[in-house]
């Protein structure tokens, strides 16, 4: 059973339902997606579809660290808002965008790569996502390290 996974390639475990996202996209916009759609990254495109880096749970995690540290929240997107009483708050900008908290050093991987080559990189890089592409860097569909798991469970029929 092990060696059939050994042998299976990306495009047999990839999703091909991929949400893709806008560099110039709200942060709070994308939280909202992750959200909705239960995701856990997104390729960040640009205009002609080309994948330019990638975004995920954890960028957002840092993003809200980032807001929570006092020194830090008017470097990473936040403004000050005065209210009807006149106190003054910080508050997230409302312009802050994708772009400013993306991993611009995107893992990318060919629909034809082995599956082992893609833990590999996984494992190398310490990293759970890879941008599947195609010969012009636009996005097929996505590789996670559960994606993995999942084909391993399938062809081991549930028995690892």
């Amino acid at each position: 059973m092990m060696k059939a996974i050994l042998q299976g390639i990306v495009r047999e475990a990839m999703v091909e339902t991929v949400e893709l996202v806008s560099a110039t996209l709200k942060i709070q916009e994308l939280a909202e997606l992750f959200e909705q759609r239960g995701i856990s990254s997104a390729p960040v495109v640009d205009e002609v579809s080309r994948c330019i880096g990638i975004i995920t749970n954890s960028d957002l995690v840092r993003f809200q660290s980032q807001v929570d540290n006092a020194y830090a929240r008017i470097d990473h997107g936040m403004t000050f808002e005065v209210s009807g009483n006149g106190e003054m708050a910080l508050v997230p900008h409302p312009f802050d965008e994708v772009q400013r908290h993306m991993s611009t050093a995107v893992q990318t991987i060919s629909p034809e790569s082995s599956l082992v080559d893609a833990a590999h990189i996984m494992s190398e890089q310490h990293i759970h996502h890879l941008i599947v592409l195609d010969d012009t860097e636009c996005v097929l569909g996505t590789l996670s390290s559960l994606d993995l798991l999942s084909k391993l469970m399938l062809v081991s029929g549930g028995s690892v």
